[in-house]
């Protein structure tokens, strides 16, 4: 059970003002104040040292009062803004910390505006706490991991070549919407074949083609548990794989298995990313891996630490982050492996479990 009174006393010892304010609307912040209260509705929190408030309006209410504790709920329907500034102004706040990175510029100079309170933007000091996750947190990630490779699994034995990608991203949101315990699908469903595979962010249902014998087929996809979201990827073959698929995909595991094997508390994200990206760049591969080797995973599908040639991290034990090296050839496909992974005093423990050790042939 999540301890938010504890988190809410360590965000206040972290910020020098009088209080804290986040502020969700058509889920803008949702994960600030689900993680300080456990809220998952639209409003305003204001975090103090004497009690905290949460602004909201009749739809939410009740779902309020049900999944917050130690928290004073109060309706209003001008908690957007005139609300907000009201309550500051009651509590006779001087200067009060707002994240910079969650909230627009209108939403900040309307409600310095309207309360006497100095409003002082900080980049965002929750998600600062939040990228060191307690045992309860690692217990609903690894839920939402199994969730995610339990759904894969049974998915691969229903996959026959003609199926579209659209129709395959489908069945497999659908197993894991269906697995207990399961919230909802982690972020939108990759399902990508062929030359679509070299596309990080493809999207199935915008133009899906059939898979084809001799495909690549790349699953991104993950499952959401008390709003804790994993995020895995695997690569298959449809049919027999060709000798270059079989030299790229045992590249990038050997690139996935080596960061895993390197990271221990005190390693920075680029030092760890270079492990994995030099060993694919010594095999002539350096321009087909683009993107960063990892970044954390917990209320938000991307949240710190991150793991790249421009991370200004460090890691910790209590991290939970992916590693994911990839190649993308364009017009050919692409092969990426990721993998959950926990940081503990020794080094990283996994908690994705789907196979990996070997291109698997499906169709």
């Amino acid at each position: 059970m999540a301890d938010h009174a504890t988190r809410r006393r360590d965000l206040l010892e972290t910020i020098e003002e009088d209080a804290f304010i986040a502020y969700n609307l058509e889920n803008s912040d949702r994960a600030t104040i689900r993680y300080l209260t456990g809220f998952t509705g639209e409003g305003a929190l204001i975090v103090g040292p004497d009690e905290t408030l949460l602004l909201t309006d009749s739809r939410y209410t009740e779902q309020a009062g049900r999944e917050t504790s130690d928290v004073r709920i109060e309706e209003t329907r001008t908690w957007t803004e005139k609300g907000c500034a009201e309550a500051l102004d009651a509590k006779r706040f001087e200067r009060v910390t707002v994240a910079a990175k969650r909230v627009s510029h209108h939403w900040v100079t309307t409600l310095q505006g309207a309360c006497t309170a100095r409003i002082v933007p900080q980049k965002d000091p929750v998600a600062s706490l939040r990228r060191v996750k307690s045992a309860d947190e690692i217990e609903s990630l690894a839920r939402a991991a199994a969730i995610a490779d339990a759904a894969l699994s049974r998915l691969v034995g229903e996959i026959r070549i003609g199926m579209s990608e659209a129709e395959i991203a489908l069945r497999l949101e659908w197993l894991i919407r269906e697995s207990e315990g399961a919230e909802q699908i982690a972020f939108e469903t990759n399902v990508s074949a062929g030359a679509n595979a070299a596309l990080n962010h493809y999207n199935p249902f915008l133009g899906p083609q059939p898979i084809r014998k001799g495909d690549l087929l790349l699953f991104d996809f993950g499952a959401c548990v008390d709003g804790y979201r994993s995020d895995i990827t695997r690569t298959f073959a449809v049919g027999t794989p060709s000798p270059e698929a079989k030299e790229i995909y045992d590249l990038v595991l050997q690139a996935n298995l080596a960061a895993i094997e390197a990271a221990r508390p005190g390693r920075t994200g680029v030092e760890l990313d270079a492990i994995a990206r030099d060993l694919i760049a010594s095999a002539g591969h350096g321009e087909h891996f683009g993107h960063g080797l990892g970044h954390g995973i917990g209320l938000e599908i991307h949240e710190g630490p991150t793991l790249s040639p421009r991370s200004e991290d460090t890691l910790a034990p209590g991290m939970v982050f992916t590693i994911e090296p990839g190649i993308y050839i364009a017009g050919r496909g692409g092969v990426r492996i990721e993998d959950d992974v926990v940081l503990t005093d020794s080094g990283l423990t996994g908690i994705t479990g789907a196979s990996k050790d070997r291109l698997i042939e499906v169709g």
